[in-house]
């Protein structure tokens, strides 16, 4: 079912996920709504196509108690990287999940291994990776972690990870990256608002109620400074951690079945429970 609203120009899509809906009394429906470029994006879960400062983006709001979210870098044989999204979805699909999103996790060197922290199923696979004085975006600072544990998802800096891993819970899957885009509630510092450096982008955002949000620019027109003001002004996330620019690739199973490619390291997957 398809219901229209008419407020304002801009198009947004909102694509709620399928089979964990299903389980979950609110049917399957697809909402076509046109909103205002700054309207705030809370309340949404599932797949959403909006507009932010002229620029489209295409994301998917998670809610962790009707979907899981996994961590991924080698396959069975725990040698060989799925470097694709393509040889990923294969494998979960024989396993007969239902996929909604799959996204490369972060940034990666030669043979596809992952730059910094990197634990999938309990198991740390790379180590994390304090440096604060290298080159490039990763170790642009803070940097941060994306990790889930017994209490859910969760976004920190590198060092507020090291001091809540040592000092409790055991980590499920974690990522590092960077920079930070949001920590606590703050953009980062070192982001222009002016800035002419504009890319691709994708990033993991954790809202107010515990959800996560994955978004990803469509084109290479996105400053550092908007793309984090879209997780703090558009989804009130209080912390928000890029994970990589030119090359990123998301496939979200309404909008994006098609992004299958990429020669990634880590990737992330939503799966429906």
């Amino acid at each position: 079912m398809i219901k229209m609203l008419h407020f304002f120009n801009i198009l947004l899509f909102v694509l709620p996920f399928s089979l964990a809906a299903e389980n979950h009394a609110y049917p399957y429906q697809e909402v076509r709504r046109q909103v205002n470029d700054t309207t705030t994006l809370m309340g949404h879960v599932g797949e959403i196509t909006f507009t932010h400062n002229g620029q489209q983006y295409d994301a998917i709001v998670v809610n962790p108690a009707v979907s899981d979210i996994s961590l991924h870098w080698l396959s069975a044989d725990q040698q060989t990287p799925y470097k694709s999204i393509q040889a990923l979805q294969d494998v979960l699909l024989e396993k007969k999940k239902d996929i909604l999103m799959i996204t490369n996790g972060g940034m990666f060197m030669k043979n596809n291994i992952p730059v910094g922290l990197f634990i999938s199923q309990g198991r740390e696979l790379r180590p994390i990776d304090a440096a604060t004085d290298q080159p490039g975006n990763f170790y642009m600072q803070p940097n941060g972690v994306f990790y889930l544990d017994h209490t859910g998802p969760h976004v920190s800096t590198t060092t507020d990870y090291l001091k809540r891993s040592r000092a409790h819970s055991k980590i499920v899957a974690a990522t590092q990256s960077g920079p930070m885009l949001v920590s606590k509630g703050i953009i980062n510092a070192k982001f222009n608002p002016g800035s002419v450096n504009r890319n691709l982008r994708s990033g993991v955002g954790i809202l107010s109620n515990g959800n996560v949000v994955f978004i990803i620019s469509k084109e290479a027109q996105t400053t550092f400074y908007d793309f984090a003001s879209i997780f703090k002004a558009r989804f009130g996330c209080k912390d928000a951690l890029y994970l990589d620019g030119a090359i990123s690739k998301m496939y979200l199973k309404n909008s994006r079945p098609g992004d299958l490619n990429g020669d990634f390291g880590a990737m992330i997957a939503v799966t429906a429970r």
